[in-house]
């Protein structure tokens, strides 16, 4: 009996043992559960405060390029800055050469007329005439403006040379220069002064100034020859036979367009040609007897 109860408080005392063995176990998975979920938060703590530092560092790597486009920015403004200064004090430090005159009443009107025509030659000069614009509608032009403007326009002495090259040019008149009227235009000649012929043209056309009329080789504006006769009258020294085909050809008009007519000797084929050049402006009426005889020198 005793026997029974010995092993009895033996088997009592071993799960008594047993369950004092089984209670740090417990004990040790809540502590390993519990380290493996600080863990967690260290290593969340750790990738967020990795993070925050890669911004950190990227931020002070965009201020500091910042840093360095701003200093460029005013180290070139103070380098045109310092430039532009040497340049002021040099120019302060070199003396003015020369003094400013006042203008006298004369020279500040002539400074002023030639402005003026200046600007009338830039509007006016290859102007087209307006469609529909009738010659009659408008009276003669005698205006002191037109005059100045067409005394400074002056031609050549010879022919220029999209005309002819100037080594074919062996001996050449005087230009005669003229504003095409309606009759030059719609009539089969060109009228020129005989005056300014006979004054002009008289030592080149030698054993020919006897002739009524004679063949001439005629030069346009372009270069191309053509083939016009002249017919010397009274009053008048007029291309005729081929003139009308020249007026179609380069689209001449009254009023507007103006010839320059030069007589020369060719070098090579030793005839005495013509050559003749256009220029357009934009006026609308014939000019006055006044104004041609001043500015052309026609003083028929």
């Amino acid at each position: 009996m005793a026997s029974q109860t010995q092993d009895e408080e033996e088997v009592h005392h071993r799960k008594k043992e047993d369950a004092l063995d089984e209670e740090p176990e417990l004990i040790d998975l809540n502590i390993e559960a519990k380290h493996e979920d600080d863990d967690n938060i260290v290593a969340s703590e750790s990738s967020e405060t990795r993070e925050a530092k890669r911004q950190k560092v990227e931020q002070e790597v965009k201020d500091a390029n910042q840093e360095d486009d701003d200093e460029k920015i005013v180290a070139s403004e103070s380098s045109a800055t310092s430039q532009q200064e040497v340049k002021d004090s040099i120019t302060m430090m070199v003396p003015s050469t020369t003094t400013p005159r006042s203008l006298t009443q004369e020279e500040a009107k002539a400074k002023e007329d030639d402005a003026r025509a200046s600007r009338m030659l830039a509007s006016t000069s290859n102007d087209l005439v307006r469609p529909g614009l009738e010659i009659s509608d408008y009276d003669v032009d005698d205006s002191e403006q037109t005059l100045m403007f067409l005394t400074r326009w002056k031609a050549p002495e010879t022919p220029p040379e999209k005309i002819i090259h100037r080594s074919l040019v062996e001996q050449c008149s005087r230009p005669i220069q003229k504003q095409l009227t309606t009759s030059d235009v719609t009539q089969n000649k060109l009228s020129l002064s005989n005056s300014q012929a006979r004054k002009k043209f008289q030592q080149l056309l030698g054993d020919e100034s006897g002739r009524k009329e004679s063949g001439f080789t005629v030069y346009g504006p372009d270069g191309k020859v053509h083939e016009i006769w002249v017919r010397k009258k009274k009053r008048s020294f007029d291309l005729t036979i081929g003139w009308w085909t020249f007026v179609e050809q380069y689209g001449l008009k009254e009023c507007c367009d103006f010839v320059t007519v030069w007589m020369f000797r060719h070098s090579v084929t030793r005839r005495i040609c013509l050559a003749v050049d256009t220029t357009r402006f934009s006026f609308r009426k014939q000019v006055s007897k006044r104004i041609s005889q001043a500015a052309f020198d026609d003083s028929a």
